[in-house]
């Protein structure tokens, strides 16, 4: 978590650093949503294969708790955001190979993305971000198995991502702004696909409707995840 800190640090530092006549274009919003996250995949805690299929229901109804939050800045063009998540929930049950015997999967994960780079205009009012960065996950799991007893695997990933957010201009207050990012590192591949629609009031707030799917594909010694987090979102985005 310190590296993920010092690149969020760093990152939003470049904007601090930018020169003085672009301060006048600065700006920092923060929009925390709610992530309706269904999960689909298979994990493996120390050679215990779990396979996990859950719509948003089944996930409400074994969630402990959850929270996403986005933080974006620019000055001028230099623009960076950071993207935070947490979900801590108990699956009841799941598959095996152990049939016929109950098996409970917990997990608990922090994840996070932090980039930076430079927006490109492609038209008066359209635009894309151009940015580089890191994604950190941090997947605690456990997996009990009736009979059989109980495997643990705690995974720290650190993966190098090349993300494209582009925003363009649908109408005077629509938005259309999917967030696309690629990588790898201590994951053989990581990717991201938001498409969002973004009504800006232009009064200081705006709302964000989308879908948002997440896939890490990890493998380490006896542990290993192949896991989509995916499901509608909804966010406020505050502007300062």
């Amino acid at each position: 978590m310190r590296k993920l800190l010092t690149a969020a640090t760093a990152a939003f530092a470049l904007q601090a650093a930018a020169p003085a006549a672009m301060a006048a274009e600065s700006g920092f919003t923060v929009t925390p949503y709610l992530w309706a996250v269904g999960i689909d995949g298979d994990i493996q805690a120390r050679g215990t294969d779990a396979n996990v299929s859950m719509d948003f229901q089944d996930v409400v109804d074994n969630l402990d708790m959850a929270g996403s939050v986005l933080l974006e800045a620019n000055v001028g063009d230099w623009v960076s955001y950071a993207m935070v998540d947490y979900l801590a929930l108990d699956t009841g049950d799941v598959d095996t190979r152990f049939p016929g015997r109950d098996a409970d999967l917990e997990l608990d994960s922090t994840l996070a993305t932090v980039a930076t780079g430079y927006r490109v205009h492609m038209s008066e009012r359209s635009t894309i971000d151009v940015q580089v960065g890191i994604r950190y996950a941090q997947m605690d799991t456990q997996v009990s198995i009736e009979g059989v007893g109980q495997r643990d695997a705690d995974n720290t990933i650190y993966d190098g991502i090349l993300a494209l957010r582009p925003r363009l201009a649908l109408s005077k207050n629509w938005w259309f702004s999917p967030t696309m990012s690629i990588g790898a590192g201590d994951s053989d591949l990581t990717w991201e696909l938001s498409p969002q629609f973004v009504y800006d009031c232009a009064c200081g707030w705006d709302v964000r409707l989308g879908y948002r799917n997440l896939n890490y594909d990890f493998e380490k010694g006896s542990d290993s995840l192949d896991l989509t987090i995916k499901g509608p979102v909804i966010g406020v985005g505050f502007s300062f």
